[in-house]
């Protein structure tokens, strides 16, 4: 019968690494919800900023459908060849896909988007309708 000795300190942080993306769904692209976006209203325009470090913009599809913006697309890693032993992995790879609820109307043939540094960052113009307006006081 062979012995195996199991670091009881690897096991624990292990087990506590499990507990916190359980509880909290941080710690990952598989627990959380990918890619994390801030959604702000910059005056005429709504800005989407999503988080997609390690994808080029071509693994890129964005979609406008009234008040909703997709993003869809592929995080590919090219990782050492077959001989190679993984100690850790922890970088999640594959597809993924974010639908995007807007607070309001957008003018979909003005949108821009850039992608710099992993951070995505679309422009949605307002629809005119949607944009705020002054209203004339007549006094009287």
């Amino acid at each position: 019968m062979a012995l195996v000795y199991r670091d009881p300190f690897e096991q624990l942080q292990r087990e506590l690494d499990r507990m916190i993306d359980t509880a909290f769904g941080v710690r990952g692209v598989t627990t959380g919800v990918y890619p994390p976006v801030n959604v702000f209203d910059g005056g005429d325009a709504y800005v989407v900023k999503a988080e997609v470090p390690g994808v080029d913009s071509s693994h890129i599809e964005l979609e406008v459908q009234e008040d909703a913006l997709t993003l869809r697309g592929e995080r590919v890693f090219s990782e050492p060849g077959s001989e190679a032993a993984f100690h850790r992995r922890e970088r999640a790879e594959g597809q993924f896909r974010r639908v995007v609820r807007l607070p309001g109307q957008v003018a979909s043939s003005d949108i821009k988007a850039e992608l710099r540094d992993g951070v995505l960052t679309v422009r949605l113009p307002k629809a005119e309708e949607a944009r705020p307006r002054k209203v004339a006081i007549q006094a009287g």
